[in-house]
C-alpha cells in the first residue's frame, strides 16, 4: 500500500491542506501519516544533564500522538469531506521540521509528500511554494504535493501536466493516468514547442497512439515565451492541480523568475504536483 506523509502545524493552512492529502491518500488508496514537529524545551538557570533527560522523558509521545489523532477539528475535516475511511497515523516529533520530514520519509517508506504553504514570503518564489517546501524539494526524491492556502477544495477532476515531452517524463505520466483512470479525472498534456526538439515529435506520435484510451489531451503551442504561455492556458482552463517534473530549472523556477504578477495572484490558488526527474 503507498503511503503519504503529511507535516502539519495545526494552523489554518494546514488544516486546509489537509483536506488535500486526504482526498490524494484516497486518490492512490494509501494510507495517510500525519507528522507534527516541535521545538524542544528550552530549560536554563544551571539544571544538571540528568535533570533535563528526566524532564524530557516526562513527554509520552504516544500520549500526544493519541491526543492529535481525536483532535475534534481533524475528525470534523474528515467528515466534511467524507473521507472517514482513510486510514490515518499520527506522528509527533521533538526536532527540525525538514530533518524530522527527511526522517520519516525514510522510516516510513514514504511514497508522496503534502505541504500546505501560507503565502506569506515576500519573493515570488516562496509565494508559491514556500520556504519550508523549497527546502524539502531539494533534499528529498518524492513527489510533492504544495498547497498554497489560497487554495479551495473542490475534488481532483482536472489535471494539468505540463511537458517538454521528454521520454524521462513518461514514467509520471504513467502515474498521473493511472490515478486518472480509476478516480475518473482528465488529464490536458500541455507543451510548448521548443526550437531544435528534435526528439519532441517523436515522443509527441509515440504518446498519442499509447494514451488514445486514456482520459487524456494533449494541447500544443508555438511561442516564444514558454513559461507566460503555460500561464494562460492555466489560468484560463478548468484545473485542480497542476503536475510538473522538477529539473535543473523548473517551469514553476522560470515564472517566478519573471515580473508576471497579475498571473501570479490568480496562479497561487492551484496546487502543485512536483515530480523529481529520473535524469
Amino acid at each position: 500500500m503507498k503511503k503519504i506523509l503529511f507535516p502539519t502545524d495545526y494552523s489554518e493552512t494546514a488544516n486546509n491542506a489537509f483536506k488535500y492529502a486526504l482526498q490524494l491518500a484516497d486518490y492512490r488508496e494509501a494510507e495517510l501519516y500525519v507528522l507534527h514537529v516541535y521545538d524542544p524545551p528550552i530549560i536554563s538557570g544551571g539544571i544538571s544533564p540528568q535533570l533535563v533527560e528526566n524532564v524530557l522523558k516526562k513527554t509520552s509521545f504516544e500520549k500526544l500522538e493519541q491526543l492529535h489523532a481525536n483532535s475534534p477539528v481533524l475528525i470534523e475535516m474528515r467528515k466534511e469531506v467524507g473521507l472517514e475511511h482513510v486510514p490515518v497515523f499520527f506522528k509527533v516529533k521533538e526536532g527540525l521540521l525538514v530533518p524530522e520530514i527527511v526522517h520519516a520519509i525514510e522510516e516510513n517508506n514514504i511514497d508522496f509528500l503534502v505541504m500546505g504553504t501560507d503565502g506569506a514570503n515576500s519573493s515570488f518564489h516562496k509565494k508559491i511554494l514556500g520556504s519550508n517546501t523549497i527546502n524539502t524539494i531539494a533534499k528529498v526524491d518524492i513527489p510533492i504535493l504544495s498547497i498554497p492556502k489560497e487554495a479551495h477544495f473542490t475534488g481532483l477532476k482536472n489535471i494539468i501536466f505540463t511537458s517538454r515531452f521528454e521520454l524521462e517524463e513518461e514514467s509520471t505520466l504513467d502515474d498521473i493516468v493511472n490515478g486518472a483512470v480509476v478516480n475518473g479525472a482528465h488529464i490536458k498534456v500541455v507543451h510548448v514547442k521548443q526550437k531544435g526538439c528534435v526528439s519532441c515529435e517523436e515522443i509527441y506520435s509515440k504518446w498519442s497512439e499509447k494514451y488514445k484510451d486514456a482520459p487524456l489531451s494533449f494541447h500544443l503551442f508555438n511561442a516564444e515565451n514558454i513559461e507566460k504561455t503555460l500561464l494562460d492556458f492555466i489560468t484560463h482552463e478548468p484545473v485542480d492541480m497542476v503536475a510538473t517534473v522538477k529539473r535543473n530549472k523548473t517551469f514553476i523556477e522560470n515564472i517566478l523568475s519573471k515580473s508576471v504578477t497579475q498571473h501570479l495572484a490568480k496562479h497561487l490558488k492551484v496546487p502543485f504536483f512536483i515530480y523529481k526527474s529520473k535524469k
